[in-house]
């Protein structure tokens, strides 16, 4: 804990929003760009590149320095720079994380080999309302990672490490920015930032977004449209209450890619769909929430959140099943949600002194779902190499499943400084009931609860470096415990260890992260007839390295390299879609007033698809280029992805039909931008 915070998190956003390269007009031209602006906040520089007090990592205001977790944070600033306009396209740049193919085309990443789906989160509140989809960036300031089992904060799941959306806040500046873009494939993307202070104790925001696109792939397209409004009400000296609405509408084609034989991916050209031309996907999505922070004195916050999230989705989707010879089985598989709903509530009271950090919370998350599904199993084979492509049956959405996953968790942290130690406690206590009734039978219930701890060390060497130890460990079920199988019906844990070092250089303006982990998981296994039998053990091993910040005043990078050894311990194998390399490397720099060049680089080492090792993935770089030129209040942007044109694998979807659905990843494409504030 550092005891020279004295400014809220709503200053880092405030100062984001400063040094961005989109900031107002009159910063853009002066003499040096707005990423070369600093401002003095927690003691340190905020940069464009860099964010000195992430939220994600302990919940409270202590310092990027003194968490014993790596934290990861892509900035507002990196966002803009790299033409980010969802989720996945900002990834690209944190150490240990990779982007792969969402079953049925949707955010799907993987952190430090483990699958992240079920582990992304919201202002700190789990963010299942757009499951099945892609996430939008429209709304988002930041993206906070922390890597490594979270359970002691955050509950079930987190084997890998959780993705924190921080959204942007009604802060009272007034401001209304444009964005149009245009790009390959049909691209089009409309997008307005409006805020304004209605009166000194209500300020309003709106961000709107629409995006249209076809695909590199044949049929493939999407049609998105994206709302949200928010409100900040200051009615008294130390509250202040933030109620957000988000609204999404999605219409998708779904990609399942193209199958595999003799251990290898069918060459074929990336623009080949396998699917039916009458495939689809249609969601709404609607999030609700309320933030309540009072500072009770110099001493006591209390914050209190809930969140209400509903989904309905209908999916038709046609899957690549078993090859035979040179012809692949297929099936139509169709499922919803109707609804799909999520309640989430959370307290917690934070006492600071001096010394000592003490923060105490409580959480209820209820996860209701109605699922529908049906399937045709009838379709004749395509050939691998030669598919044709035409409409597919339409089986409709019968109600299949209904379950509901509730789960209540008290836990506490407390942070212990004593000179240049710092000591790092967490206990969390969660207590977990799944119910569950298929179509024509019985209910079925499964309750149970866990423990979840995480003790960490911290030693500042000086002011700007620190070394740290951590110990964790977090529980879940299979399935990310939203439904039962009863042969399966059991939870397992994920332990963590990890020490690392992170550091501040050139006057604080770069910060540099070192961490050596292993995190060791059990996994039910189960014989022919699903039955569990024994408990198989993984062990994902490796180091991270990491740089975020500014070079030089003009300069801005964020690198990163991460190597895993991960595998099955009983047979060395390693697990579906996980490389044992990946690099990324993204850089600026701001020529003069009006001119910003950069671009980066990516690579991806060898992988396979399933958990035997079934079908070799091999490996692939890909690099992309930008340059922006801003003039007054105008901005004009282009960004250009895969400039070699490399063709690649972007991954596989898991299980056993993942061998048959192996997704190409995007060729050279680009975008062309231009923004406007008033």
């Amino acid at each position: 804990m550092n005891k020279l915070l004295t400014l809220t998190p709503l200053a880092v956003a405030i100062g984001s929003s400063l040094v961005a390269p989109s900031a107002v007009a009159s910063e853009e031209t002066n003499s040096t760009s707005s990423a070369t602006e600093t401002i003095q906040v927690f003691g340190h520089q905020y940069e464009g590149y860099a964010e000195h007090m992430p939220q994600s990592g302990t919940k409270t205001d202590v310092e990027w320095l003194d968490v014993p977790q790596a934290v990861s944070v892509v900035t507002k600033t990196e966002m803009q720079d790299r033409g980010a306009v969802r989720l996945v396209d900002a990834l690209d740049g944190v150490a240990g994380v990779n982007n792969t193919l969402g079953e049925g085309s949707r955010d799907q990443f993987m952190i430090r080999g483990f699958d992240s789906l079920n582990d992304m989160y919201r202002d700190g509140l789990r963010d299942d309302g757009t499951l099945q989809s892609y996430r939008s960036l429209a709304n988002v300031e930041r993206v906070e990672i922390v890597k490594g089992p979270a359970g002691a904060l955050y509950g079930r799941g987190s084997a890998g490490g959780i993705i924190n959306l921080v959204t942007k806040r009604a802060n009272g500046e007034n401001f209304t920015h444009v964005n149009g873009s245009v790009g390959s494939n049909n691209q089009y993307v409309g997008q307005v930032d409006s805020s304004m202070a209605f009166t000194d104790k209500v300020n309003g925001r709106i961000n709107l977004e629409y995006r249209q696109a076809d695909s590199y792939v044949d049929h493939v397209d999407s049609n998105d449209f994206f709302i949200a409004p928010t409100i900040r009400v200051l009615p008294a000296d130390g509250h202040t209450i933030d109620i957000d609405v988000e609204y999404a509408h999605q219409e998708l084609v779904p990609y399942r890619g193209v199958p595999s034989k003799n251990g290898k991916p069918v060459d074929l050209p990336v623009s080949t769909y396998f699917g039916g031309t009458n495939d689809y996907q249609e969601s709404d999505s609607l999030r609700i929430a309320v933030d309540y922070e009072w500072h009770l004195n110099d001493q006591w916050v209390w914050n209190n959140r809930a969140a209400f999230n509903h989904i309905e989705l209908e999916q038709k989707g046609t899957r690549q099943g078993k090859v035979t010879g040179n012809e692949v089985s297929q099936t139509v598989n169709n499922f919803g949600y109707d609804p799909r709903t999520t309640t989430t509530l959370q307290s917690e009271l934070v006492w600071e002194t001096r010394d000592n950090q003490l923060m105490v919370g409580a959480d209820f998350n209820q996860i209701d779902i109605d699922l529908t599904l049906a399937s045709d199993k009838t379709l004749p084979p395509q050939n691998i190499y030669d598919p044709v492509v035409g409409p597919t049956t339409d089986p409709g959405f019968k109600p299949f499943r209904d379950n509901t996953t509730t789960t209540t968790g008290l836990y506490v942290q407390d942070v212990y400084t004593w000179g240049d130690l710092s000591l790092i406690g967490n206990v969390r206590y969660d207590s977990m009931e799944l119910e569950q009734q298929k179509a024509g039978s019985d209910k079925e219930k499964l309750d149970d609860d866990k423990v979840s701890y995480r003790a960490g060390l911290v030693y500042r060497i000086n002011s700007d470096t620190s070394v740290y130890a951590s110990l964790a460990r977090s529980w879940q079920l299979p399935y990310a415990g939203i439904y039962i199988n009863p042969k399966l019906a059991e939870f397992f844990h994920t332990d963590l260890k990890e020490v690392g070092a992170k550091a501040y250089l050139l006057d604080n303006a770069l910060m540099l992260n070192a961490a050596l982990f292993q995190i060791d998981q059990e996994q039910p296994q189960t014989n022919v007839d699903g039955d569990v039998i024994d408990k198989i053990e993984v062990r994902h091993q490796g180091i991270e390295l990491e740089a975020r910040g500014q070079i030089t005043k003009q300069w801005d990078i964020s690198v990163g390299y991460s190597y895993l050894d991960a595998e099955d311990k009983a047979t060395g194998k390693k697990p579906n879609d996980v490389s044992d390399h990946l690099f990324s490397l993204w850089s600026t720099y701001q020529l003069d007033d009006n001119w910003r060049l950069g671009g980066g680089v990516k690579y991806v080492g060898d992988r396979y698809a399933g958990n035997d090792e079934a079908v070799a993935l091999g490996d692939y770089t890909t690099v992309d280029l930008m340059a922006a030129y801003t003039t007054g209040r105008h901005k004009i942007q282009a960004n250009a992805y895969n400039i070699l044109d490399e063709k690649y694998i972007l991954g596989a979807t898991n299980g056993t039909s993942g061998l048959n659905q192996i997704g190409y990843g995007a060729p050279a494409e680009f975008m062309l931008s231009y923004g406007y504030q008033f």
